[in-house]
């Protein structure tokens, strides 16, 4: 996913869309919602905006950096006022955010002279501009390809989805790195990792129903040297096994006893953040707007076709969050927007 994002960062940069926060004000209009709110500009001047995270009155963002900094220059930002300010300590990418009594949990990869390094991070003591507690919860074995989203599961355990790495090093072949294809789940203290499900591709993020125990999660399908796999909503009970690298769902005989995908998009659709409001799903698409640049759709937890919530964006579009009935989105302009669903 990474390399993915990384890549349209740099297109984007050459033609000029991206730009600073102060370019951002005079910058291109806001995008249109066909349900007539208004769409609020959170922030800007960001780089990646992967996900978010809602606590203490605050809006923390988690971003993945820009396809010019070695390395990533990402990390979690405080948004206010419509500025994104940086906080203290952060990693160099982050991909997913959960909040939870008093403490932000980070996915997050740090690139070091010795190589990667991938952490479940807990920070808490928020005192207004920082974190004053930080640790790391868990630390990735050797040849680990990175974490993804993140978010809790009724059961207080956290969960997150495992990428496919910067380089898509095994994207047509069996499993060679640990836990890849996997999401995980795991105590807050750090222990009691567990498989949750396998056979995903790229489980990028996640939300779960109030109360249930099978999250919804966004799946990316293979970008190149297959023939025009389709991207995923899946709804994942604990066990599941969705078959890849065996079934990516370009012959579905080849699928048959495997789990079945709760809705599939067209190919590199690129359905990215996940988010539930009452009885509706909110969902943002790197790509759905006809390959030209992102979208933010919604439809029934039941299933159905998609509607569309926000369009008009001038970049791809990553994060996308739910809070107090607002849609947050961010766009890889490096802005942030919001919308009443």
């Amino acid at each position: 996913m990474r390399l993915r994002i990384l890549s349209f960062v740099g297109a984007l940069a050459a033609s000029g869309v991206i730009c600073s926060g102060a370019a951002a004000a005079g910058g291109p209009p806001p995008p249109t919602p066909p349900n007539g709110h208004p769409v609020q500009l959170v922030a800007s001047g960001l780089n990646t905006p992967t996900s978010f995270a809602f606590g203490v009155g605050k809006v923390f963002e988690g971003d993945g950096g820009s396809t010019g900094a070695h390395p990533p220059n990402g990390g979690v930002f405080l948004l206010r006022n419509g500025t994104a300010t940086k906080l203290p300590h952060s990693p160099n990418f982050v991909a997913g955010l959960a909040w939870r009594n008093g403490t932000l949990y980070i996915s997050s990869g740090t690139f070091t002279k010795q190589g990667p390094k991938f952490q479940l991070l807990a920070w808490s003591g928020w005192n207004g501009t920082a974190f004053a507690n930080r640790r790391a919860i868990y630390t990735a074995p050797k040849r680990f390809d990175g974490f993804n989203g993140l978010a809790f599961g009724p059961d207080g355990r956290l969960y997150v989805g495992v990428d496919v790495g910067l380089t898509n090093n095994n994207d047509h072949g069996p499993a060679s790195t640990p836990y890849l294809y996997d999401i995980l789940s795991i105590k807050t203290n750090g222990t009691g990792l567990k498989v949750f499900a396998s056979g995903m591709r790229q489980p990028w993020q996640l939300a779960f129903p109030r109360g249930s125990s099978s999250p919804f999660v966004s799946d990316l399908g293979q970008d190149t040297g297959a023939l025009n796999p389709p991207d995923f909503l899946l709804r994942v009970r604990r066990g599941d096994n969705y078959g890849f690298p065996a079934c990516n769902w370009t012959k579905a005989k080849v699928c048959k006893g495997y789990a079945k995908p709760f809705k599939m998009f067209a190919p590199h659709t690129d359905v990215m953040g996940v988010g539930i409001i009452g009885a509706q799903l909110y969902l943002s698409e790197f790509l759905g707007n006809g390959g030209k640049s992102g979208l933010v759709v919604s439809m029934p937890m039941t299933g159905g076709t998609p509607k569309t919530l926000v369009t008009g964006f001038v970049a791809p579009v990553v994060g996308l969050g739910v809070h107090d009935g607002w849609v947050y989105i961010g766009e890889l302009s490096g802005q942030v927007f919001r919308v009443r669903a």
